[in-house]
C-alpha cells in the first residue's frame, strides 16, 4: 500500500471552511469593485473598462469555478479517507466483514494492482456495496458526485457531464459526510 508519510490530507470540515473562507473574500471583493466603479474611485486593472454587468458576470465565473474545485476536493477527499481505511483493513488483516471482503479481493489483484487498486467500478467502492455493510443508496449518491470530480480533474476535455451544474459544494459535502460516518469502525 502506499506510504503515508509525506501525505496531506484534508478533511471535509478542512475543505469546507477554506470554501467558506473564499466565498466571503469573493463576495467583498465583489462589493468593493461595484462601490469603486459607483464611486468613480480607482479599481483593480482587471476590472477597468467592466460595466456591472460584467463585474456580476466575473465573480459568478469565479464563484462557478471555486464551487468545482470545492466538489472535486470534497470527492477526493473522501476517497483518500476511504482508500486509507481499506489499506487498514487488509493490512491489520481486521476481521470484520468489509476487511473480510476486502482482503479476498485484494489477493485477486495482480502485483501493479495491489498498491493502488481500482476506486470506483471494478474497485473498492464495488466491494464496498456489495458487502451490504453500507447503504447501496449512500454509496450511489456518492458515485453520482465523482463523474464532476472526474471532468474537472482531468481538464475538462470532454463533454461537461449533466451533474457537474446539479452539483453544489453543500450537497457534495453531505453525501460525502454520510457516505463516510456510514464506513464501520
Amino acid at each position: 500500500m502506499p506510504n503515508a508519510e509525506n501525505a496531506e490530507p484534508q478533511t471535509l470540515d478542512e475543505i469546507r471552511e477554506w470554501h467558506s473562507a473564499i466565498v466571503e473574500a469573493l463576495v467583498h471583493q465583489r462589493a468593493s469593485v461595484l462601490q469603486a466603479i459607483r464611486m468613480g474611485s480607482r479599481v483593480p486593472d482587471r476590472f477597468v473598462g467592466m460595466t456591472g454587468e460584467d463585474i456580476e458576470d466575473h465573480f459568478n465565473r469565479q464563484r462557478r469555478e471555486l464551487n468545482r474545485l470545492t466538489v472535486l476536493n470534497f470527492v477526493a477527499s473522501a476517497e483518500a479517507t476511504i482508500r486509507a481505511d481499506y489499506a487498514r483493513r487488509v493490512d491489520g488483516r481486521l476481521k470484520d466483514t468489509l476487511a473480510q471482503a476486502y482482503q479476498k479481493w485484494h489477493k485477486t489483484l495482480p502485483a501493479h494492482k495491489q498498491d493502488r487498486p481500482n476506486f470506483d467500478q471494478a474497485g473498492i467502492l464495488d466491494i464496498l456495496k456489495k458487502t451490504g455493510v453500507v447503504d447501496n443508496h449512500i454509496i450511489g449518491q456518492y458515485r453520482q458526485c465523482l463523474q464532476a470530480r472526474h471532468w474537472v480533474g482531468h481538464g475538462r476535455y470532454w463533454k461537461k457531464p449533466v451533474v457537474v451544474d446539479s452539483l453544489d459544494p453543500d450537497d457534495v459535502f453531505n453525501r460525502a459526510d454520510v457516505l463516510l460516518k456510514a464506513l464501520p469502525p
